[in-house]
């Protein structure tokens, strides 16, 4: 007996590592568990051994779960579902007129060159960002869920029933990137409608 506990001392086991599998492209994290069990698997990303557990053991949804591809950091984020807060039609108030200073949704048409921009606050992810009074921003981790789509309608000022452009755009596609419409011929005066799916919008014209 002496001579298999000697046996048994002589072993030392190497502390348990974890990893999780996430796609290399959204970040989205599809498994995790022990290193070993993730042999020959490309993309793989340590994470803390008590984060890891509570994981697998359901403590936090994986689908909370993600990978800054960037500089490849684990991260746990908010998964969001939105649908329309307001089916009436909205019209997005001019900065001149609006006491909005923070908003979701920023829009702005820059006259001389003819560029439409929509961007999202840097809050949720986007590229607008916030005066100096609200700095420094807790930007909200956030997984947009779904393909929620921002309806925007170019219209006779003040008057919806004439429009003269329609733009639809995917809220995911806000995150970190700003789009812009080149060479858009408007009128001297216009309005933009949507059906609110954020709550604060705000159009400044340059």
């Amino acid at each position: 007996m002496e001579e298999i506990k000697e046996i048994f001392d002589d072993i030392v086991l190497d502390p348990v590592t974890y990893v999780a599998e996430f796609e290399p492209e959204s970040g989205i994290v599809t498994a995790v568990g022990p290193t070993s069990a993730f042999k020959n698997v490309p993309n793989v990303i340590s994470i803390d051994k008590d984060l890891a557990e509570m994981i697998i053991e359901g403590q936090i949804n994986i689908v909370n779960c993600a990978v800054d591809t960037r500089n490849l950091t684990f991260e746990l984020l908010e998964k969001k579902t939105v649908s329309k807060i307001d089916d009436v039609l909205h019209r997005v108030i001019n900065k001149d007129w609006s006491e909005i200073d923070n908003p979701d949704i920023y829009i702005s048409f820059d006259k001389s060159k003819n560029d439409l921009t929509f961007e999202l606050t840097e809050e949720f992810g986007g590229t607008f960002i916030l005066p100096e009074k609200y700095q420094p921003v807790t930007k909200r981790k956030i997984i947009w869920d779904g393909e929620t789509v921002l309806n925007f309608y170019v219209t006779e000022y003040n008057d919806p029933n004439i429009l003269y452009k329609k733009y639809n755009i995917l809220l995911k596609d806000l995150v970190d990137s700003k789009i812009t419409y080149n060479n858009v011929q408007m009128p001297d005066r216009f309005s933009i409608y949507t059906r609110r799916v954020l709550k604060n919008y705000i159009l400044e014209i340059k």
